[in-house]
C-alpha cells in the first residue's frame, strides 16, 4: 500500500508546459486543426444546455453565431453563443486549469448526459489557428459584471473587465496565426460548421455585416419523407443510393440511415460515414461501430449512449460499443429479410451490385441465406448458372476450391456431363456447402482426386504392353516429383495430361521448393515437415490414352526422347493448372524444349 504523505513532507503543483501541451494536441491528440470549430460548437451547445438545466422554465431563443468581421486589416472570428456564460471564480477553475470541465459535477466528478464534451481541454484547440484567445462572457450568475480572459500559448492570461455584453453567455474571439487565415473565410466556416454540426438542434447562424445566413437544418425538402431522406445522404456524400435502411436502437442507443451505394465498392477501399456524438460529428471511420461485410453502405447516425476518446475522434471499446454493434448488424440484417419478403427487385439489385457483401452475410446468417442464394451466380461447367438454377439441378453439385484446378476440370466434366462450380472465390464453398438448407436430397461434393479419378474412364488399349511401358517410364521419371502416373480415358482428346494434386501434396510442393531456396542450416528442419505430408500427399499426372501424342508416345522406343517429352508433358501440365514452379522443373522444361529444337534440325 502507497504511504500517506506526513504533514512534515512538502507537497507540490505539477507545472505545465502549455507549449508543449498545444504541440501534442496538433501533432497527436487532433488529425487537423478544423477542430477547432467542433471543439467550440461543443462548447458553445454545452453552455446553452447548462443554461437550461439552471432554469428549465427558460424559453428565451438560443442560438450560436460566428461573426466575421476585421480590426485594422486582420480577420477576426467571433463564436458566441447565448449559454451560460462564467463567473470569475469559474474563469480561473476551467479556463486556466488544464484538464478541469466545467461539465463535471464537482462533487461526484461525473458529466451531465446532457453534455457533449467532456475533457476541459477543447478551448485549447484555437491555439492550433490563433495565437491569443480572447473570451468575453457574463455568467447567469452574476449578469451585473462582464469579464474579458485573454489567453496566450506562452501559459500566462489576463483576466479584465470588459464592455458590458447585452445578455448572458460567451463570445470566443479569435485572429489568425501564420498560414490559418484559411479558417476565417465565410466558406470555409460554412463547410466545416455543416460537417460537424449539422443536426445540432441550435440555430448556428453567420453574421457579415448585415447578412446572416443560418448553416445548419432545414433539410433538404422533398415531397415525402423518403425523398428527404434521400436527398440529405446525396448532399452529405455527393452520390447516388439505391435506397436507405433505418437504424433504430430498441434501446435509444443511436438513430440514423444506411444509405445503400448504387455502384460495387471494394471491401478494402476507404469508407466514409458520418457517426455523431449528441449531434456533433465524432468520427468518419465505421470500424469500430459498423459490422466489417457493411462495407456497401454510408451511414448516417446518432447515438447518445456511447464514451468518446480523449480526442472524440472515435469511441471507447467497451459493452455499449459492443451492444450498439450488435444492434446495428440486426438492424441491416432485419431490413435485407423484409426486402426478401416484400421487395424482390430491389434485393436483386442489391445482390448483383454487392455479392460479396451479400456472400459475406448469407455464410453466417440462415435467412439471409435462404433469401440471397436463388439470385447470387456461380461459374461452372454449364455456363454461369444462378442459386436457383443449381437448386433444380437433378444432378450432385461438385466445387473445386482452387481456380487453376477448376479451370483445368472444367472441360473434363462439361464433356462428362458432371455439374462441377468453381468454388476459388472468397465465400463461394461456404455458399455451396450450405444448400442442404434449402433442398435436404442434394448433394455437394468437393472434387478431391479420387473423384476425379472416377470421373475418367478406363483406357481402351490396342496395346496393352506399350501402354505399360509408357506409364512404368512415367512412374520411374516422377518419383522425385512426389507424383504417380496414371493410363485414362478423358474428353477433350486434345489434352494430353492432367495433373491433380490434393492439399497435403500442395504443402509438399511448397515446402519443397522452400528447400531449394534456403540454406543448408534450415533444410533439414523443412525436410522434417515434409516427412508429414508425404504418406497423405496425393499428385497424379493421368495421360489421355485417346490423345494422338500420348498414343505416339506409347511407340517410341529412344528413351532419351521418351524421357524428354514425359518432362516436357508433365511441366506443362503444372503450367496449364497454375501450379507453383520448382527451380529445376523450369530448368527441365527449357533444356527439353531446347533438346527437342536439336533433334528436329538433325
Amino acid at each position: 500500500m502507497p504511504q500517506e504523505p506526513t504533514p512534515s513532507q512538502d507537497s507540490f503543483l505539477f507545472q505545465v508546459n502549455l507549449g508543449g501541451m498545444i504541440d501534442i494536441l496538433s501533432n497527436h491528440l487532433y488529425s487537423s486543426p478544423d477542430v477547432f470549430v467542433r471543439e467550440l460548437l461543443q462548447n458553445a451547445v454545452d453552455a446553452i444546455a447548462a443554461k437550461r438545466l439552471l432554469d428549465p422554465e427558460n424559453t428565451d431563443n438560443n442560438e450560436i453565431t460566428l461573426t466575421l468581421s476585421e480590426e485594422n486589416g486582420v480577420p477576426v472570428l467571433c463564436f458566441a453563443d447565448t449559454g451560460t456564460g462564467l463567473t470569475e471564480d469559474e474563469i480561473h477553475r476551467f479556463l486556466a486549469v488544464i484538464g478541469q470541465s466545467s461539465k463535471h459535477d464537482l462533487t461526484s466528478g461525473k458529466v451531465q448526459q446532457d453534455y457533449i464534451g467532456r475533457f476541459g481541454i477543447g478551448l485549447l484547440s484555437c491555439f492550433l489557428v490563433s495565437d491569443t484567445i480572447r473570451v468575453q462572457t457574463r455568467s447567469v450568475k452574476t449578469p451585473e459584471q462582464s469579464l474579458e480572459w485573454c489567453g496566450r500559448p506562452d501559459g500566462t492570461y489576463t483576466i479584465t473587465p470588459c464592455t458590458p455584453l447585452p445578455a448572458p453567455g460567451t463570445r470566443i474571439l479569435l485572429t489568425p496565426k501564420k498560414d490559418a487565415d484559411k479558417y476565417f473565410d465565410a466558406e470555409r466556416l460554412t463547410e466545416l460548421v455543416q460537417y460537424y454540426g449539422l443536426p445540432l438542434p441550435v440555430p448556428i447562424v453567420l453574421v457579415q455585416g448585415e447578412q446572416r445566413t443560418r448553416l445548419n437544418p432545414p433539410f433538404p425538402q422533398g415531397d415525402t419523407q423518403y425523398e428527404q431522406v434521400m436527398k440529405l445522404g446525396e448532399s452529405l456524400f455527393n452520390t447516388g443510393f439505391l435506397g436507405y435502411i433505418p437504424l433504430d436502437s430498441p434501446d435509444g442507443l443511436f438513430s440514423g440511415v444506411a444509405y445503400i451505394l448504387s455502384s460495387e465498392t471494394a471491401p478494402t477501399a476507404k469508407h466514409s460515414h458520418r457517426i455523431y456524438l449528441k449531434n456533433m460529428l465524432l468520427t468518419e471511420d465505421g470500424g469500430r461501430l459498423l459490422p466489417k461485410w457493411a462495407f456497401f453502405l454510408r451511414c448516417f447516425i446518432n447515438t447518445n449512449g456511447l464514451q468518446p476518446t480523449a480526442s472524440r475522434e472515435d469511441f471507447y471499446e467497451n459493452d455499449a460499443l459492443l451492444r450498439a454493434r450488435e444492434q446495428l448488424s440486426d438492424c441491416i440484417t432485419g431490413y435485407l429479410r423484409k426486402l426478401a419478403e416484400h421487395n424482390d427487385a430491389m434485393l436483386q439489385r442489391i445482390v448483383r451490385i454487392h455479392r460479396l457483401a451479400v456472400q459475406s452475410v448469407a455464410v453466417e446468417d440462415d435467412t439471409l441465406y435462404r433469401a440471397f442464394f436463388p439470385y447470387l451466380t456461380f461459374e461452372t461447367s454449364f455456363g454461369t448458372l444462378t442459386g436457383s438454377n443449381l437448386l433444380q439441378m437433378e444432378m450432385p453439385v461438385y466445387f473445386s476450391p482452387f481456380n487453376d484446378e477448376y479451370r483445368q476440370v472444367a472441360a473434363i466434366s462439361r464433356a462428362r456431363d458432371t455439374l462441377l462450380v468453381n468454388a476459388g472465390y472468397t465465400y463461394v464453398a461456404q455458399l455451396l456447402e450450405r444448400m442442404p438448407l434449402l433442398r435436404s436430397e442434394i448433394e455437394v461434393i468437393q472434387m478431391k482426386p479420387e473423384r476425379l479419378d472416377e470421373l475418367l474412364e478406363k483406357p481402351k488399349l490396342s496395346d496393352p504392353a506399350a501402354g505399360l511401358r509408357l506409364l512404368a517410364e512415367c512412374n520411374e521419371l516422377l518419383a522425385p516429383y512426389d507424383c504417380n502416373a496414371a493410363l485414362k480415358r478423358f474428353a477433350p482428346e486434345d489434352m494430353p495430361v492432367l495433373y491433380t494434386v490434393n492439399e497435403e501434396a500442395l504443402l509438399l510442393r511448397d515446402i519443397r521448393h522452400s528447400m531449394e531456396q534456403t540454406a543448408d542450416l534450415f533444410r533439414g528442419m523443412l525436410d522434417a515437415f515434409a516427412s508429414e505430408y508425404r504418406e497423405e500427399a496425393i499428385a497424379k499426372l493421368y495421360l489421355n490414352t485417346d490423345n494422338p501424342l500420348i498414343q505416339r508416345l506409347m511407340t517410341v522406343t529412344d528413351n532419351e526422347k521418351l524421357r524428354c517429352c514425359i518432362e516436357i508433358l508433365y511441366v506443362q501440365a503444372l503450367l496449364t493448372g497454375g501450379y507453383p514452379m520448382r527451380n529445376h522443373e523450369m530448368q527441365i522444361l527449357n533444356g527439353g524444349l531446347l533438346r527437342l529444337l536439336n533433334w528436329s534440325l538433325e
